[in-house]
């Protein structure tokens, strides 16, 4: 009895939503989908950004394998003069050395951080940007809803307007 009742209660809410949505398809409903990642990945001026940061992370990089190569340098020159060394002066260069290698995984790992972080930020303030633009496609053409394509399980490939969205935004970034 009880699980007659728990499914009628079921069929006469599913009654209900398709009624609502065979309403909402009567009304002039106007669906888009979007592919936000191939918008970040294919228009020009999110590759732009993108350059910068590049540049950007290779100044870096280049910083840290300077500072790998001189502990590298310090590390063989230790071990050719190690023999020729009192004890005292080696273990002071031991000590350096040790120094220098905690410094550069500390230069490692604050660089990365660094870099995590600008790429955070980069794709925050590009996903605003393509959030504005839609934003504004949405209202001067009409559109009910746009959707992200990735999360959408199947649509007829029409509706997409990903094309339109990355001609709009580099044509705003030109």
């Amino acid at each position: 009895m009880m699980n007659t009742n728990k499914w009628l209660l079921f069929a006469g809410i599913g009654a209900l939503v398709l009624m609502n949505l065979s309403l909402a398809c009567a009304a002039n409903v106007k669906i888009g989908l979007i592919d936000t990642q191939r918008i970040m990945q294919e228009s020009k001026a999110a590759k732009q950004a993108r350059n910068v940061f590049l540049k950007d992370l290779e100044g870096k990089r280049q910083v840290l394998k300077s500072k790998m190569e001189d502990v590298l340098a310090m590390e063989k020159k230790l071990k050719r003069e190690a023999k020729d060394l009192s004890q005292a002066a080696r273990k002071e260069k031991q000590e350096t050395l040790a120094k220098e290698i905690k410094d550069l995984r500390r230069l490692r790992a604050d660089l990365e951080e660094e870099l995590k972080k600008k790429d955070l930020e980069l794709t925050r303030k590009l996903l605003v940007e393509i959030r504005e633009i839609v934003g504004e496609f949405s209202k001067e053409r009409g559109y009910t809803v746009i959707l992200e394509k990735k999360s959408v399980v199947a649509a007829d490939e029409t509706i997409d307007i990903t094309e339109k969205i990355i001609g709009l935004y580099d044509d705003l970034k030109e």
